[in-house]
């Protein structure tokens, strides 16, 4: 394209140069026509005859020696009689030897180019017919050196275009030939490879960081995923084996008693519930990541759903006497799902049930923050430890502490919580943890059409569990 445009422009001046090369020597020729026809006109008008007025006009022609005049044939002629000639210094073409109708404005006569023109003697109203010719040999000669110039330079100009433009887009190009390399050598084992990005702002720049932080985010995909299925794996074999072995027990012993059935099938039925309940969160989770979670989002209460989950959370305190006090529940409009929402709530309800000692309080407010509706979860318990604060919403990560509860879970809790507000659009957060102290809240957007009341339902409601 470039070539073709290059040629395009050499071919376009090249015929601009010819025109105004011709233009040039037809000027010449009028002003030529014009000046004899001035000049005879005038030598005509001084003369009583016709022949007296001619006979000055050859004379006029044959003594003008001008530069401008000299490479110039002049013949005038009246109807087919030839009055006066005047011959340049390149006698090639005799004018008089040309028949007349072949002299006409532009026409080219070996190697000569042709003007005509005419004029009226008044006193003797006698027409005569001018014409002048040029020879137009030096335009050749010129146009014959523009040819050659341009056949030598153009070539030569896109050759160098040509080699500047490879040079230029190898090395241009070379990160991606780096970008096929590493492509290549990307397995789903290994993602570690990433492509050398020089320092700048151009587009293979910027694709080439881009193309790193997608390898980045593919490898952390990944990662996430070996771990989930190692985790799955490992919170699954432990109860498959606890009931397997129940099983094996059971079936080796030669003489069970209905109690020692009654205990096995007890094992199991305890084993196969939790795997039950991990296998729901897993695809409750998995269905999460494919965008494929089943919403009924409308237009609900938001207090509806904590106060569903506190009696929910009922059944999971009894055993430990603690006690749930709703400090604030004011009437809070929300687009979203009622259930998914108690869901979330109670697994901050279960996880504080869980790390509170006996008799410990827990302590659920609902309230305003600007365009949010906030429910934090408060409980007297052990705390998580400063290192482990970082990953608790994280699939699996159970911090593992003996002397508690941890170990009953799967850690997937809170990874659930987190995926039901996020879906909502909100937001899940450790505000605090220490000893005697943790703060879990979820941050929900506020109808936005709502007319608030500010009057809560219960300023402090305690539920004894």
């Amino acid at each position: 394209m470039f070539g073709a445009i290059v040629i395009a422009l050499a071919l376009s001046l090249y015929f601009i140069e010819k025109n105004d090369a011709y233009r040039r020597l037809d000027a010449a020729l009028q002003v030529a026509t014009a000046a004899t026809s001035m000049s005879a006109e005038h030598e005509l008008t001084e003369h009583s005859t016709t022949a007296g007025g001619e006979a000055d006009i050859q004379s006029v022609l044959s003594e003008d020696q001008s530069a401008a005049m000299r490479d110039t044939q002049i013949l005038i002629c009246e109807g087919e009689r030839c009055s006066d000639f005047k011959a340049g210094i390149d006698r090639h073409l005799d004018l008089r030897r040309v028949p007349k109708r072949s002299l006409r404005n532009g026409a080219v006569i070996d190697g000569f180019r042709i003007s005509t023109s005419s004029f009226t003697a008044p006193k003797f109203h006698i027409t005569y017919q001018i014409y002048a010719a040029k020879p137009i040999a030096p335009i050749l000669a010129q146009l014959k050196e523009a040819r050659t110039a341009l056949f030598i330079f153009v070539p030569l100009g896109l050759a160098a275009a040509g080699f500047g433009g490879y040079f230029l887009a190898k090395r241009s190009l070379r990160p991606l030939n780096e970008f096929a390399q590493v492509i290549e050598g990307i397995s789903f084992s290994d993602l570690s490879a990433r492509v050398t990005v020089d320092q700048g702002t151009g587009e293979i720049a910027l694709l080439g960081s881009r193309f790193n932080a997608l390898l980045g985010r593919l490898q952390q995909a990944f990662d996430l995923q070996r771990r989930f299925m190692a985790d799955a794996s490992h919170q699954l074999r432990t109860p498959v084996s606890i009931a397997l072995a129940a099983a094996q027990v059971i079936n080796r012993d030669p003489n069970p008693t209905s109690a020692d059935y009654k205990e096995s099938l007890r094992i199991i039925e305890k084993q196969m519930l939790q795997v039950r309940r991990a296998v729901e969160e897993m695809f409750f989770l998995s269905q999460a990541d494919s965008a494929s979670l089943k919403m009924n989002s409308k237009e609900m209460y938001l207090d509806d759903a904590v106060a569903e989950a506190v009696r929910a959370a009922k059944p999971l305190a009894t055993a430990k006497r603690q006690k749930v006090r709703i400090t604030n529940l004011p009437e809070a409009k929300c687009m979203g799902d009622s259930n998914l929402l108690t869901q979330a709530v109670v697994v901050l309800l279960d996880n504080a049930v869980k790390f509170t000692p006996a008799e410990g309080d827990i302590e659920v407010s609902l309230f305003r923050r600007g365009i949010e509706w906030v429910c934090t979860v408060t409980d007297t318990g052990i705390g998580i430890a400063e290192a482990a604060q970082a990953h608790v919403f994280e699939r699996f990560f159970r911090e593992g502490k003996p002397s508690t509860e941890s170990a009953t879970g799967a850690g997937l809790g809170l990874a659930i919580a987190k995926s039901i507000v996020d879906s909502h659009a909100g937001a899940l957060r450790l505000v605090e943890s220490r000893p005697g102290r943790t703060i879990f809240e979820i941050a929900i957007p506020a109808r936005e059409s709502e007319a608030v009341s500010r009057q809560p339902q219960a300023n402090s409601r305690a539920v004894r569990m």
